[in-house]
């Protein structure tokens, strides 16, 4: 199966795309042009701190039947910098709530944070100040830092407000309407020395349930059984399992 487009890469990352994310359609990010209660633009994030949002619209098969030589680029493009000031932001995950109506996403970092961006703040500066620059960042949680990427960002399909995100040899769990705490309400304990982590993701049956996925196999959390050490480990994977998606 050929790809219907693709876009320029002299106009899109200067590093791999780590992520991709929907705009929910509640979400206008074209004025001029509405998106009609339709999923008409994405999100991709890198760690060279560059987060594109991309319409689909131009690439559709009836658009690029009319333009053939089309040059898919990003609608829009934030550059994302540290709180601190010390630099560009680089992300690995990327999370949007599909009923969310602000145009706000939670992502976690190329070292380990957990950061809230909103991308309707406009620039400031310019001039003899220097380059405009906007304040993208609105929260960072710092905690888990560990100086490589989060390998998963996720939301629990049954509490909204808990957020798990995994790390190479633990994963953390957080509730993000706590004011003025910038710790998760709970951290595992290292995976074992033999194998590290490589994905996770919430149970969509079963609230207190969470699936950890590893070098060399699956572990299985429930947190009703108890929370310091995995209830079921499944080690059958014959080659690593790097990716897992309910």
């Amino acid at each position: 199966m050929r790809h219907l487009s693709q876009s320029s890469i002299m106009s899109s990352h200067k590093n791999f795309v780590g992520d991709l994310a929907f705009v929910p359609q509640n979400i206008n990010v074209d004025k001029r042009n509405p998106s009609e209660g339709k999923f008409t633009h994405f999100l991709s994030v890198s760690e060279d701190g560059i987060v594109n949002i991309w319409d689909t619209r131009p690439v559709d098969k009836d658009a690029l039947q009319k333009q053939p030589d089309y040059m898919w680029k990003p609608f829009l493009r934030l550059d994302l910098f540290k709180q601190d000031g010390s630099g560009e932001l680089g992300l690995s995950r990327c999370l949007i709530d599909r009923s969310a109506s602000t145009p706000t996403f939670w992502a976690a970092s190329d070292e380990g944070d957990l950061v809230l961006v909103d991308w309707s703040v406009k620039p400031v500066g310019g001039g003899d100040d220097g380059p405009k620059f906007a304040e993208y960042v609105k929260f960072t949680y710092e905690s888990e830092k560990e100086y490589r990427p989060a390998l998963a960002l996720e939301r629990s399909p049954f509490y909204p407000n808990l957020l798990l995100t995994v790390h190479n040899f633990n994963f953390a769990i957080w509730k993000i309407d706590l004011d003025n705490y910038e710790e998760p309400i709970f951290a595992s304990a290292p995976t074992t020395q033999t194998a590290h982590n490589t994905c996770g993701a919430f149970s969509p049956t079963r609230p207190g349930v969470i699936f950890i996925t590893k070098t060399d196999g699956i572990d299985v959390w429930d947190f009703l059984d108890g929370s310091n050490k995995p209830s079921l480990t499944l080690n059958f994977a014959t080659s690593v399992i790097t990716y897992m998606k309910f």
